[in-house]
């Protein structure tokens, strides 16, 4: 699989120029999904990838981007569908994700249950306005993170997760249902969180 260091740019809300400039500094290489990129290009930014129907890109931006359009017609899935699956063939083991939420709140739900289907294939990190979502597979460790709020989301039902730190404990716990582990919040500055299979972690930016 690929090692590169990949950010994802979706058609949300996004940060001000310097400090996406700022952001893509720690990146190999930028994504853009479909309509995002007249955002980034209006910016003189280059992504190195625009990928998507292409049904919202501005055709005259497009004609000074000097890097790879990807042209995924299938209207059967929505973009971000569609890059996932993509990045998958072409071997890309990870990626973070900006720019998923801040607009309309149907493409966000839809989006967040695109991701609940494919963290078992591929790691994804996600930056929103209210927090940060990570990717946990089997096990993982946080640290310094006593009094910030916690969710956790599973997409399998018969999901063992376990934790340590949380004021509301899982031990070996199945979350029946998709809330089942919201409203959760760190008493201990280093947070241990262990799964039979991947789920994802909310950090909130909010503290307690």
């Amino acid at each position: 699989m690929k090692k590169e260091k990949i950010i994802l740019v979706l058609n949300g809300e996004l940060p001000k120029k310097n400090k996406l400039i700022t952001i893509f500094k720690n990146y190999d290489k930028i994504f853009c999904a479909d309509g995002s990129a007249n955002y980034l290009l209006n910016f003189d930014i280059n992504p190195d990838f625009i990928i998507g129907d292409l049904d919202s890109v501005d055709k005259s931006k497009l004609q000074t981007y000097c890097g790879n359009i990807i042209e995924l017609p299938d209207q059967n899935f929505n973009d971000l569908e569609k890059i996932l699956i993509w990045c998958i063939k072409n071997k890309h083991s990870s990626l973070d994700i900006i720019g998923m939420d801040g607009k309309r709140i149907d493409h966000t739900i839809g989006n967040f249950s695109i991701i609940l289907k494919f963290i078992n294939k591929i790691k994804i990190n996600i930056f929103t306005n209210s927090g940060i979502f990570y990717t946990i597979e089997k096990n993982r460790i946080f640290k310094n993170l006593k009094n910030n709020y916690i969710s956790i989301f599973s997409s399998k039902p018969d999901n063992l997760i376990s934790t340590n730190g949380l004021k509301y404990e899982l031990k070996n716990k199945k979350l029946a249902h998709m809330n089942s582990g919201t409203l959760n919040y760190a008493i201990k500055n280093k947070v241990e969180v262990n799964c039979n299979d991947n789920i994802l972690f909310f950090i909130a930016n909010e503290q307690k």
